[in-house]
């Protein structure tokens, strides 16, 4: 599984990349990267809420990866954005979109660090030939800062970084 910051950055870096080269500024505002950086990290609300559910029921209750970790929800917010495309509402369809691609992307770093993922839910197929592991442990704690710096250095070879100032 990869840490919390990698999720976020690297869900950042991949939104603006697409913001750069294939919507336009006008297109993708800043806020939707916000949203973005949110959902790469919304799977992982599992975990606060085993901690609650631990702490009312007296057991451990584990329920991180089990569902939010989930293709499902993918699709999910994909439809709903589709809905709101149908209906021509602009800002809704773009953050719909946005949080099901935060969310695919949650599930493809984790999918990188950790290849017991079960982004099949409810289907119970073995996820293990899906997602061999790619990049080791002990890569886990370097791979944000390796994703900032090259997101960074990005912006400022294109002058793109005076957005962000």
């Amino acid at each position: 599984m990869a840490l919390a910051v990698t999720h976020v950055i690297g869900t950042i870096f991949i939104l603006d990349l697409f913001r750069h080269y294939v919507f336009g500024k006008e297109k993708f505002p800043r806020y939707l990267l916000l949203i973005g950086g949110i959902a790469g990290l919304a799977p992982d609300l599992d975990i606060p809420l085993s901690w609650f559910l631990s702490l009312v029921s007296g057991g451990e209750v584990a329920l991180h990866g089990v569902f939010t970790h989930s293709l499902l929800f993918v699709v999910l917010f994909s439809l709903l954005g589709l809905f709101f495309h149908v209906r021509n509402i602009e800002k809704w369809r773009n953050i719909l979109f946005v949080i099901a691609a935060g969310w695919f992307m949650h599930i493809v770093l984790d999918c990188l660090f950790n290849p017991y993922s079960s982004f099949l839910w409810p289907f119970g197929i073995d996820t293990i030939i899906f997602c061999p592991e790619w990049v080791g442990g002990m890569y886990r704690s370097s791979i944000d800062a390796i994703i900032l710096v090259t997101w960074l250095v990005h912006e400022e070879l294109h002058n793109r970084i005076k957005d962000y100032l």
